[in-house]
């Protein structure tokens, strides 16, 4: 049997995501810039012998179509979508320093902006969902 919600002095149009939804938006942004930038290693993996390359491919396509759909979840549940994103983007970036070391400093300015964008919005829906949470909103 279902409890009854509790009910909430405030309204649900009451409550406003203003101050929040710019960076989440942002990390929403940045999310698609990241999937399309998973599909260039694409051109870089053209030159690769057949099976290595098709192996190729498909893995940067895969990790674009993971990207691209945290980046559309961030609608229904932007806190636990950038989360997620930004747990994969640093695996990311950590498998590859590993394999090749030369990677960390490259682009590095780049990087480091994804970084703080996913950082920042994923604080913002933390307090959002906080509030939304204390104030018995869905």
């Amino acid at each position: 049997m279902e409890q009854p919600k509790d009910e909430s002095i405030f309204q649900e149009e009451e409550f406003s995501m203003k101050g929040y939804d710019k960076h989440i938006k942002n990390a929403r942004i940045m999310l698609f810039v990241i999937a399309g930038l998973q599909l260039f290693g694409i051109f870089a993996s053209l030159g690769l012998p057949d099976p290595a390359r098709w192996i190729s491919i498909s893995v940067y396509v895969i990790f674009g179509a993971i990207f691209a759909a945290l980046a559309f979840w961030t609608h229904k549940r932007p806190f636990a979508a950038l989360l997620a994103a930004l747990i994969l983007y640093g695996s990311l970036l950590v498998l590859d320093g590993i394999f090749e070391p030369s990677t960390l400093y490259k682009g590095i300015i780049i990087k480091v902006a994804i970084i703080v964008m996913l950082i920042t919005g994923l604080r913002n829906a933390r307090e959002a969902q906080d509030m939304k949470d204390t104030f018995g909103t869905s």
